[in-house]
């Protein structure tokens, strides 16, 4: 009896001991969980920190004006007072632009029909920077001076490019001064006609972005296979269906991106025709969808030029959308 007893006590001791041990060891895992919740805190928050000023901007200048363009196309606000203090006149902007009889109706669409005129230099540039592009993908000497030069456009001031165009395309300028000399009695309005001008502008948006185009079909045709081309030589295919076959089909990513891009682009178009022209032009011939929107604001009608910006918002996702379509059916 003497002996169990022992047993028993010596039992109750070491389970005693292991409940002394194992207690700790249950104790201390909690402090050790608080702390990653506490680092977990600490990096979240860190990382709210960094991205703050980005957040921030986001909403006073993005996020902010988007709602409040919204609300402002029902209201008479003129940008000083406060937006609810404003008249609320429901659709009057509206019917402004789109009823054929309204005051801003002629103005608006003219600006868009400008638009549209002006983004004609698009396919232009694509057209030569793909041809370009061909002739610059060699291995031969100077070629990466070449593509510096016509990528040098691109990356000059608009303001300094456009002031030197007009002074080159204006009434007394350079064109207009060679062209008297070879006999012409009567200078060209080139930043006056409205084919003029949709000539000067157009010349001046090619000569600036066809040098991004270029590079950018030269990067898209280190993608084209030589083997493939070297292949369809031996099996007697001409330039022409090396071209149409091969070249084309690989660089359709570039294509399409550039096409998209460009025009998203030349569709908020402002800078340009309004420095060249130094204002909307004649008879606003040089007027843009934008230039319309900063017009209505200039004005003090701010309830307008939400209008304007926001159906050009509109026709701009519309114009995206068909394209993503027909890309998307094209890949399937």
């Amino acid at each position: 009896m003497q002996t169990i007893d022992i047993e028993a006590n010596t039992m109750e001791a070491a389970t005693s001991m292991d409940d002394m041990q194992v207690a700790p060891e249950k104790k201390g895992r909690k402090p050790n969980h608080s702390l990653s919740h506490t680092l977990q805190r600490k990096e979240t928050l860190i990382g709210w920190l960094y991205i703050s000023p980005m957040v921030i901007g986001l909403l006073v200048f993005t996020a902010i004006p988007f709602i409040m363009s919204l609300i402002a196309m029902f209201y008479d606000w003129d940008g000083i007072h406060g937006l609810f203090e404003s008249a609320f006149v429901g659709g009057k902007w509206f019917q402004s632009i789109f009823d054929t009889h309204g005051m801003n109706s002629e103005m608006y669409w003219k600006a868009m029909g400008n638009t549209l005129i002006f983004a004609i230099q698009l396919p232009i540039c694509l057209v030569i920077g793909f041809f370009l592009a061909i002739a610059m993908n060699r291995d031969m000497k100077g070629v990466q001076v070449f593509r510096v030069i016509y990528y040098i456009p691109g990356v000059m001031s608009v303001v300094a490019v456009s002031i030197v165009w007009r002074n080159i395309f204006k009434e007394d300028g350079t064109i207009n001064q060679l062209l008297f000399n070879m006999g012409v009695k009567e200078g060209i309005g080139w930043l006056t006609e409205n084919a003029g001008v949709a000539f000067t502008v157009n010349l001046l948006l090619v000569w600036k972005g066809v040098g991004y185009s270029t590079l950018m079909f030269i990067a898209g045709l280190q993608s084209v296979s030589p083997d493939q081309i070297e292949a369809a030589k031996i099996d007697g295919a001409n330039s022409w269906v090396i071209l149409m076959k091969i070249t084309l089909p690989a660089l359709y990513p570039t294509i399409f991106y550039l096409f998209v891009t460009g025009l998203i682009g030349a569709l908020q178009m402002f800078n340009e025709p309004y420095i060249l022209l130094g204002g909307y032009g004649t008879g606003n011939n040089g007027m843009t969808a934008v230039s319309f929107v900063y017009r209505c604001k200039d004005a003090g009608n701010y309830g307008l030029a939400s209008v304007g910006a926001w159906v050009l918002a509109f026709f701009i996702f519309i114009v995206t959308a068909i394209q993503m379509y027909f890309d998307r059916k094209r890949e399937d």
